[in-house]
């Protein structure tokens, strides 16, 4: 039987180019102490400031668009979109007032108005890689990948040296299932930036799934030694050990997987796995009794714990556990009833 736990799990993190704000071409004078407040951190004086400026100039685009930006630094989001949008009123061509708006969109989960905005933004100015990026890391959200690869790509052709242009393509080719373009655009993206830590490890997956699991596990030490506390990372890095074979060393790494996460019920589903394939029963019996804590209505971890009390000599517990198997999944039984059975007789055939 194979658990649905042996899968590799893969993170995606499309990158949203937020960053600081972004100030008006032109500072003018009146605005000068809001905008010295806000790059000093003290938004709340800031705005305060900017509240000045717009009372007495109540036309000047920019004063609505800087508050804006501050507005979004505090994450109040609605606020923003106020602001950026009165901006636009009094410039509507402000390329840039349309980028954060969509920005702020994006935070408040209005994603079809974020996506006009970016669409805005392109048109007025087609030449500014981070509008492409966020329209493509929307359309990733929105599992359009194709769409996604275009916009990333156009990105690159923009600003060829930014790193995460390329994880972000690499990332929308791994969901295409596409291993190789994506290997190829996180190798990209690692030389531009060594220490883009979700490269090295969506690189892993990506070998993990073409089966190459010494070059995924090279790339999961890599994530380690950047992030030593991803508990994913560690995880995946035991089923890569695994497929190899290295069970004590996959158990090492479900321990600090589970070390790091306690309320993952994956990572002590594939440790009882190791301990079952060394004959350590105590162990396995343990660890799938604490998926079943934390996952009650987990067939295949009943079924993995009745094999375990059939080699462990618990007749009766094992049935037990067998019988509640097939009640949470009946589809099981079929499939499940061989293994069992070849798990008794292999029982009885042991040496005491």
């Amino acid at each position: 039987m194979n658990a649905k736990a042996w899968s590799l799990a893969v993170i995606i993190g499309a990158y949203l180019a937020v960053g600081s704000p972004i100030w008006g071409s032109e500072v003018q004078e009146p605005l000068k102490l809001a905008l010295e407040l806000h790059e000093a951190g003290k938004i709340a004086e800031a705005i305060a400031e900017y509240d000045k400026v717009i009372k007495t100039h109540p036309k000047m685009a920019e004063a609505y668009f800087n508050r804006g930006n501050a507005y979004f630094d505090l994450g109040s989001y609605p606020q923003a979109v106020r602001d950026y949008s009165q901006a636009l009123r009094l410039n509507p061509k402000d390329a840039e007032a349309h980028y954060n708006r969509g920005n702020a969109n994006r935070r408040l989960k209005n994603l079809p108005a974020a996506l006009n905005d970016f669409n805005a933004a392109i048109k007025l100015n087609p030449e500014d890689a981070r509008s492409y990026t966020n329209r493509g890391s929307l359309y990733f959200d929105a599992r359009r990948y194709e769409d996604a690869v275009k916009d990333f790509s156009q990105a690159i052709r923009i600003d060829d040296k930014d790193g995460q242009n390329y994880y972000n393509r690499g990332n929308a080719y791994l969901a295409l299932n596409k291993k190789d373009e994506a290997i190829r655009d996180y190798d990209a993206a690692l030389e531009r930036d060594d220490k883009l830590a979700e490269a090295f490890y969506n690189r892993g997956i990506a070998y993990a799934d073409l089966k190459k699991y010494s070059e995924a596990i090279r790339d999961f030490d890599e994530t380690l030694r950047l992030n030593p506390k991803s508990a994913e990372t560690f995880y995946n890095r035991g089923l890569a050990k695994m497929r190899l074979g290295s069970f004590d060393d996959a158990i090492e790494d479900y321990s600090e997987a589970m070390r790091i996460n306690p309320k993952d019920p994956e990572a002590p589903f594939n440790r009882g796995l190791a301990y079952l394939r060394t004959d350590k029963y105590d162990y396995a019996a343990r660890d799938f009794s604490e998926v079943v804590m934390l996952q009650p209505k987990n067939a295949e971890a009943y079924v993995y714990r009745g094999i375990i009390r059939v080699y462990q000599g618990k007749e009766k517990e094992a049935d037990a556990d067998f019988q509640r198997a097939f009640q949470l999944n009946p589809n099981l039984k079929k499939k499940i009833q061989p293994i069992v059975d070849d798990a008794k007789a292999k029982a009885k055939n042991r040496p005491q």
